[in-house]
């Protein structure tokens, strides 16, 4: 069964997707976004840390969040309790974190007026290509691992590309978010290539695949998990190729994150050629994979 995609442009999620990054120290591609934000992002990322909070945790929810909740302290409060539950602590930390938030909103307004219209019309490369060779590539990917990895339905989270090119998989909301770039930033890694790696990773939270390996770790290890599947079926598409150069050409395009005592290409790359070999059920095989990491 085909995975139903609904695309929906989404400026506030833009927004956070920026402020995250410049929380993760990354430099943004669009200037004026970096300096419109650089101060309210230390900020909010200054009071997460204040609060030792699991920032990678709560920047999990809050995100996909943002897509569902307009109200933006009913956004944090949201958020927080899905990151540490209700409670005293909750309570301490909302007012804070509203504030930071209410700052990046006030700092981001100016720049985010035209982003509706703008993605809209930015989405039409991207969805062009998904039509064409995105089935495709999910059925190959569920042939290469088993077909009840596919999600039947995702929500397909257009950004502004903040970074000129990136994105990310929310398991736990089966959506992902994209940045609507016009032309693809690595000619060896089409975008449409990076989508079909995100949505593949969206079924990975279902506990008959992944109870095994703790819920903060999972995100990271989906990311690896689905990176050979997704770079084979490209090959069988024509669209990509999977070889060691490939696998960490993406690694780095799509901004992986591994121990630095882990060379993470060969790590994936032999777990794969693992797993070819024996074909075990895909929950034994993930577990191997997140033990491999650490």
């Amino acid at each position: 069964m085909a995975t139903e995609v609904n695309w929906r442009p989404h400026p506030l999620v833009s927004v956070l997707h920026a402020v995250c990054a410049l929380c993760h120290k990354a430099t943004l591609a669009d200037t004026r976004l970096s300096e419109a934000l650089q101060a309210p992002a230390s900020q909010l990322a200054a009071d997460i840390a204040a609060a030792h909070l699991p920032a990678e945790r709560f920047w999990g929810h809050l995100i996909p969040l943002a897509a569902q909740i307009e109200n933006r302290r009913q956004l944090v409060e949201t958020a927080l309790a899905k990151t540490i539950g209700r409670g005293p602590r909750l309570d301490a930390v909302l007012a804070t974190l509203a504030t930071s938030l209410a700052a990046v909103d006030a700092a981001a307004r100016p720049l985010m007026a035209p982003w509706t219209e703008e993605l809209a019309l930015r989405q039409r490369p991207l969805r062009e290509q998904w039509e064409a060779r995105g089935p495709g590539l999910l059925t190959q990917i569920g042939y290469l691992t088993e077909e009840s990895l596919l999600v039947a339905n995702c929500e397909v989270l257009l950004v502004h590309p903040a970074l000129g090119g990136g994105g990310e998989a929310h398991l736990a909301y089966n959506s992902v978010r994209i940045e609507a770039v016009l032309a693809n930033p690595v000619s060896e890694l089409p975008e449409v290539v990076r989508l079909a790696w995100l949505i593949s990773q969206l079924q990975l939270d279902l506990p008959k695949y992944s109870e095994s390996i703790h819920a903060d770790r999972l995100p990271h290890i989906a990311r690896f998990a689905m990176l050979p599947a997704t770079l084979l079926a490209a090959q069988t598409v024509e669209l990509s190729r999977y070889t060691p150069e490939a696998v960490q050409l993406a690694i780095s395009t799509w901004r992986l994150r591994s121990p630095p005592d882990i060379d993470a290409a060969t790590a994936v790359s032999q777990w794969w050629q693992t797993y070819q070999e024996a074909r075990p059920p895909w929950n034994i095989a993930l577990t191997a994979l997140d033990r491999m990491f650490g």
